[in-house]
């Protein structure tokens, strides 16, 4: 069991059940999957595969193709393949989750914070520098080309406040002010 896992499992649902009078534990808000998407409008093979490679490399889970939609605005017929894709779920999401908040996020340069979730049950975000994971750096010239990470998170909550709850003690770095600002 990962440090992160076992810390939602031995603390966290303890504490929910607590300070949100749960009768049941299928009834506690958890985190259900992480999304990850890499790509962009390129579609070139080298660019496709590195994008592949990398979501394999961070994620330790074979991705799959995403592909462009046809329309009349690109005017392309066929589908072709722009980047990758892959879901998170047990184990491989707490890894994740762990190697991302202890690991990836204190090495962003700038970084502030995450802003506080938009929706009710998923908090999506974007990591504009691949690079802040460690496993990329000796691999600088396969994937310098590449965009940004896509990041979702799904949720088992019924509305933002649990989102911010659950967030903040699986240690998620919210801004609190505009936290603060929306409660007003």
């Amino acid at each position: 069991m990962y440090p992160l896992q076992n810390h939602y499992h031995e603390v966290i649902q303890k504490d929910l059940v607590l300070s949100e009078n749960v009768s049941n534990l299928s009834l506690l808000s958890a985190p259900k999957k992480v999304g990850l998407c890499l790509g962009g409008d390129s579609s070139a093979e080298s660019y496709v595969i590195s994008s592949l490679g990398a979501l394999n490399i961070v994620a330790g889970q074979k991705p799959f193709l995403t592909q462009q939609k046809s329309s009349d605005y690109t005017k392309v017929s066929s589908k072709e393949a722009v980047g990758g894709k892959l879901i998170l779920r047990g184990s491989r999401m707490y890894f994740f989750l762990h190697k991302l908040i202890f690991k990836v996020l204190p090495f962003i340069r700038q970084f502030e914070g995450l802003k506080p979730p938009l929706h009710e049950n998923i908090y999506c975000f974007v990591i504009k520098d691949m690079f802040a994971f460690e496993e990329l750096v000796p691999l600088f010239p396969s994937f310098e080309n590449l965009g940004s990470l896509q990041c979702q998170f799904h949720f088992t909550t019924k509305d933002k406040a649990e989102t911010v709850v659950l967030g903040q003690s699986l240690q998620l770095c919210f801004l609190l002010n505009s936290i603060e600002e929306k409660r007003k």
